[in-house]
């Protein structure tokens, strides 16, 4: 049943973006050909160069500004709107509709900055030389792997994705849980979910300050220390502590919001 979840929700996904990403990769190879004009003589080329980056950059900006909307309006009307007197009579658990929802987020959002970064490095391939391009990703790759072995130097890249892949998703988890939180309210649920989303960040910001006056000095130099490789351990098993310690540090914070949104659905919810 998950599977037929991640199903409907990315088909609403595609749905939505099925024309501005090719959009955005077709204006990109525009772009590429009117970039010249810029550094020409001709107005006309000046022109068409000046309005093509322009609808270039405002599919840009609509694209990451639509998959945030996307992304709020999936949750919010597909589980605590209309939608959601159907989505809760489903022989499945509220967890697996949050998941459900989760997922196509994360993967939406990954999308976009793939496509972002390709349309980029089309629309400057004229004026960089994208051979150099790999040669500062291969430069970086052989400070990275040192006089050690491929697969540490691979797995560091790997966790360091993964903490960006755990950081996304505790974000979106925080919107989940102001929006939730917002609408065990009978009245003014989108002001009390953002007044909510305020609230959790005020908490959060005041628990890690709490915990950082009592522990700070000592983890922060604990850190330092591993991730300077000054800790008395090997070099890739500080950077692998480190980094696990960070994803570890960043999903506790996901899947108390996981938890707490799944809570609410579960024991709170209300659809009137």
């Amino acid at each position: 049943m998950f599977g037929k979840l991640l199903k409907y929700d990315f088909r609403s996904m595609l749905k939505q973006f099925a024309f501005i990403w090719p959009a955005a990769l077709v204006l990109a190879v525009v772009n590429r050909f009117t970039l010249s004009g810029l550094d020409s003589t001709s107005a006309t080329g000046e022109t068409v160069a000046a309005i093509a980056m322009f609808v270039f950059v405002s599919i840009m900006i609509a694209m990451f500004v639509i998959a945030v909307i996307f992304t709020v309006q999936r949750f919010y009307k597909g589980l605590l709107g209309d939608e959601g007197y159907l989505m809760h009579t489903l022989p499945v658990r509220p967890w697996a509709l949050i998941a459900s929802k989760l997922v196509c987020a994360v993967v939406l959002t990954v999308i976009s900055i793939v496509i972002a970064i390709v349309s980029i490095l089309v629309i400057v391939s004229p004026v960089v030389d994208i051979r150099e391009i790999f040669h500062v990703l291969r430069w970086f790759w052989e400070a990275l792997r040192g006089n050690t072995n491929v697969i540490n130097a691979f797995l560091v890249i790997l966790e360091f994705l993964l903490l960006l892949l755990v950081g996304m998703a505790q974000s979106y988890l925080m919107l989940y849980l102001a929006m939730a939180i917002g609408h065990l309210f009978n009245k003014n649920r989108a002001a009390m979910s953002v007044a909510a989303y305020i609230g959790i960040h005020v908490v959060v910001s005041m628990l890690l300050s709490s915990i950082n006056n009592i522990f700070g000095d000592m983890l922060g130099d604990f850190l330092s220390d591993l991730f300077w490789g000054k800790s008395g351990y090997p070099v890739w098993q500080s950077l692998h502590m480190s980094l696990w310690f960070s994803i570890l540090f960043v999903g506790i914070g996901g899947a108390v919001y996981f938890f707490l949104t799944e809570y609410i659905l579960r024991r709170r919810l209300n659809l009137e």
